[in-house]
């Protein structure tokens, strides 16, 4: 699957550099690309990828806008086929409204849909490293500890990456943030580099702060905010 992601970043750049394309995207996001297991994955101009999920959750002002625009564009329709009608000229079909799929949290809780496939959450890449949840445990202060298992697919030698982990309870809600160097070489000490090829297991990070009871189903966002190579 990353080879196909790495493909699909190649093909992401060429469309970012491209006038037209460039002026019809005002966000981050250069392409939505659907995998061959059906996952949806949104790939951002900066080379990260994330899983998409399209059933969010929609607020009841969110909805009722959407039935209001429907029914504009209904009318407008019908008075644009009217006056094709008397004029005997065909006329173009209005385009309908454009939904944009919805990122795994809303409004700062979990989307359901995200939370059915949250084995999905727990790998993120940037760089052509990977970073994947690997294993957790409790101990006997209660704290959470969390390990991770890092590849690369880089010509770069990683000595420095940083993770952004939002760990959720069963129901949803973000219980809390951590910023972690889920890798971290020793300086000068070209082994302890993340080289291309290279498959190594984090340190355990140990989270205080979330109880154990809401966290059974092990909810969690994964993201790489920095990098840093020799």
């Amino acid at each position: 699957m990353y080879k196909a992601l790495q493909s699909c970043a190649i093909m992401a750049l060429f469309l970012l550099v491209a006038p037209t394309f460039a002026a019809d995207k005002a966000d981050d996001t250069v392409a939505l690309i659907t995998l061959e297991n059906g996952a949806t994955v949104r790939l951002n101009a900066d080379f990260t990828w994330e899983y998409v999920f399209l059933t969010p959750q929609a607020s009841s002002t969110a909805t009722e806008g959407q039935a209001t625009e429907n029914q504009e564009t209904k009318t407008v329709q019908t008075q644009a086929n009217t006056q094709a009608e008397q004029a005997s000229q065909p006329v173009a079909k209005v385009q309908q409204p454009v939904v944009i799929a919805s990122g795994p949290v809303v409004g700062g809780a979990m989307t359901a849909s995200a939370m059915d496939h949250a084995n999905l959450l727990r790998a993120t890449a940037k760089g052509g490293a990977k970073v994947s949840y690997l294993k957790s445990q409790w101990d006997s202060e209660g704290r959470l500890g969390l390990n991770f298992e890092l590849s690369s697919n880089s010509e770069e030698n990683y000595v420095i990456i940083e993770m952004e982990i939002g760990l959720y309870a069963d129901s949803g809600e973000l219980i809390k943030t951590e910023t972690v160097n889920v890798w971290q070489a020793i300086f000068r000490v070209p082994e302890t580099y993340l080289r291309k090829g290279q498959t190594r297991d984090s340190e355990t990070f140990w989270i205080e702060g979330v109880d154990k009871a809401r966290w059974s189903k092990e909810l969690m966002t994964l993201k790489i905010i920095d990098m840093s190579s020799r």
